[in-house]
């Protein structure tokens, strides 16, 4: 009985999200009443107090969950598995956006125009630290911490409008070419 309890909530949970993350793609996480997502979803409000307190808590679950699924990418970079030269950046590019590109219901929505700025601020600051982890696993050290950590918020700012506006144009450069297009302005930007 308690595995079908546990289908149950999963597929509620997950109706939640989805219908919260469809109402995401017409307008911005402000505008969008737990009555709207109970509608879109098919369920009742009283549903969606068992689980959620709010639309806001609903939108970090799912970033919580989106979170998780980038730190499986990050990992082996971070903890030094994959060493940092020109084809492992392009490979660390590419595997954070196939995971975009992939992930087409939450991760795009969060990181587009009607993503909570909330969010992409963690995110950029994830990205911070993983880059930073990244280069100390390669083996390279800043000769001044403070630039780097200038040079580290400017790469990550430039990679995310990359990612915003390749999200915007539906994609529409191959995931390899995009991740090839990013290195190579990093490698531009460090001359």
């Amino acid at each position: 009985m308690a595995e079908k309890t546990d289908i149950r909530i999963r597929f509620t949970r997950k109706a939640l999200q989805e219908s919260l993350i469809s109402l995401m793609k017409e307008k911005p996480v402000l505008e969008i009443s737990v009555k709207e997502i109970c509608e879109r979803a098919g369920l009742s409000r009283s549903t969606f107090y068992l689980y959620y307190h709010d639309q806001y808590d609903l939108l970090r679950q799912i970033e919580k969950e989106a979170f998780i699924e980038m730190e499986k990418i990050f990992r082996p970079y971070k903890n030094g598995e994959r060493k940092g030269d020109g084809r492992v950046t392009t490979a660390f590019l590419q595997d954070i956006l196939h995971s975009i590109a992939d992930n087409s219901n939450s991760i795009q929505i969060l990181l587009s125009e009607n993503g909570d700025g909330a969010f992409q601020k963690r995110f950029f600051r994830n990205g911070i630290e993983s880059i930073r982890q990244f280069t100390e696993a390669a083996g390279v050290k800043p000769q001044d911490e403070r630039v780097a950590e200038y040079g580290f918020g400017f790469f990550i700012g430039g990679i995310m409008s990359l990612v915003q506006m390749w999200l915007k144009n539906g994609m529409d450069t191959p995931v390899p070419e995009m991740a090839k297009m990013i290195a190579r302005v990093m490698r531009e930007a460090l001359r």
